[in-house]
């Protein structure tokens, strides 16, 4: 499996195990609708800018959600996805 797709199934997993909080769920889940939706801080239509913002915006969400979400939810979809121990 390649890098990228284990990597969403590792967000996939985190976002849908029952031991989540809510409010991480809530935190991607509003990270993933500001990436869908196409209302922006910077268009996109602006080369290169308008794609830097929702980087840095989806890489920030991303980053604070995993530190909300319990160490065991994050051990068990590590070793699920990776094999790690």
């Amino acid at each position: 499996m390649s890098s990228f797709l284990q990597k969403l199934t590792y967000y996939f997993l985190i976002l849908f195990d029952r031991q989540t909080p809510w409010h991480v769920k809530l935190i991607l889940t509003a990270g993933l609708l500001y990436i869908l939706v196409p209302v922006d801080f910077i268009p996109d239509t602006i080369p290169i800018f308008g794609w830097l913002d929702d980087l840095a915006i989806a890489s920030f969400i991303v980053a604070l959600a995993l530190k909300l979400v319990p160490k065991e939810v994050v051990g068990r979809v590590k070793r699920k996805v990776f094999g790690v121990k």
